[in-house]
């Protein structure tokens, strides 16, 4: 989560600065849910991470300089500059490349577990969705098969109250949209999603139980995005008393809190821990951008198969 936060603050100083094309998207507040998922997941298991899940590429394993050369659109990055955003992954980790945020990935992370369960590996996934993405036909899709068909994925809700500008009122009227479940035949589950541990007991919970017993569970976690939608965004529409709320159950703050009254963590692992990240991240950063830019003369390379 530490790290994670840390290279989004140096994206958006460098968008800011003119260094990144196109928009940056941040899971500043929201970094709990990706970081339990990384850490309660076997390595068989697949997951489709939404536009703020940052924390669970670096949790199973993408490495900082791939990330920057991504976000810099560098050749040597995960799509070799073809793109300089959030649709990438890493299927050596187990994370299948976004196509995008609206509910497409969760068919994807579906069919990727089903295929797996029919090769005899106990694979089970994780698939994201925001509270806007959950009123797409995607969702909808998803989540109807995974049932009709016991594929054993949870489909994880990250409701942070807002699709867009949009607020949860204006959305939908059911108390909660862990409810939906109901209709599809599955379980429905809440959670703090800003309490990291908890959650990743949670999320391991329920892989075990859905591995021994394939189907699906639909789990909506509570949280809060500290920052707009994108940094295009000046957020304004959202109450400030919202904001001071979530932001005194800041997740890596209350992960901070709890492991150092546990003793598992002391005052100075968390200063090392924190400095040994940023140290990470600008290195990352300074490779990545000398790097040059990719060749326009291989545009066409993996586009189209040879004549």
């Amino acid at each position: 989560m530490v790290l994670a936060r840390i290279i989004e603050e140096r994206m958006i100083r460098l968008y800011h600065q003119g260094k990144i094309y196109g928009g940056v998207y941040t899971g500043n507040g929201q970094e709990a849910s990706g970081a339990a998922a990384a850490a309660a997941g076997a390595p068989q298991d697949l997951f489709a991470p939404c536009i703020r899940n940052l924390s669970l590429h670096v949790g199973r394993g993408e490495t900082t300089l791939n990330i920057f050369r991504q976000w810099l659109a560098k050749p040597k990055g995960p799509t070799a500059g073809r793109d300089g955003n959030i649709h990438y992954g890493n299927l050596n980790n187990g994370v299948f490349a976004m196509i995008s945020h609206l509910g497409a990935m969760l068919p994807v992370v579906t069919g990727g577990v089903m295929a797996k369960r029919y090769q005899g590996i106990d694979a089970v996934g994780f698939g994201f969705i925001g509270d806007g993405g959950a009123s797409t036909g995607d969702f909808h899709e998803a989540l109807n098969f995974a049932a009709v068909y016991d594929v054993p994925v949870i489909f994880v809700i990250e409701n942070n109250h807002y699709a867009y500008s949009t607020p949860s009122r204006l959305q939908y009227r059911c108390q909660r949209l862990a409810d939906r479940a109901v209709g599809y035949g599955m379980e429905g589950l809440t959670a703090d999603g800003n309490d990291a541990l908890a959650l990743a007991a949670l999320f391991r919970e329920v892989a075990d139980s859905i591995r021994a017993k394939p189907r699906p569970v639909l789990i909506e976690i509570d949280t809060m995005r500290m920052r707009g939608h994108g940094e295009h965004d000046d957020f304004s529409y959202v109450p400030r008393e919202l904001l001071d709320t979530y932001r005194a159950r800041d997740p890596i703050e209350t992960c901070r809190r709890t492991m150092r009254e546990a003793g598992w963590l002391t005052d100075d692992d968390w200063a090392t821990v924190q400095a040994q990240a940023r140290a990470d991240v600008e290195e990352a950063c300074r490779v990545a951008m000398a790097e040059p830019g990719p060749d326009p003369a291989t545009l066409t390379e993996g586009v189209y198969e040879p004549a």
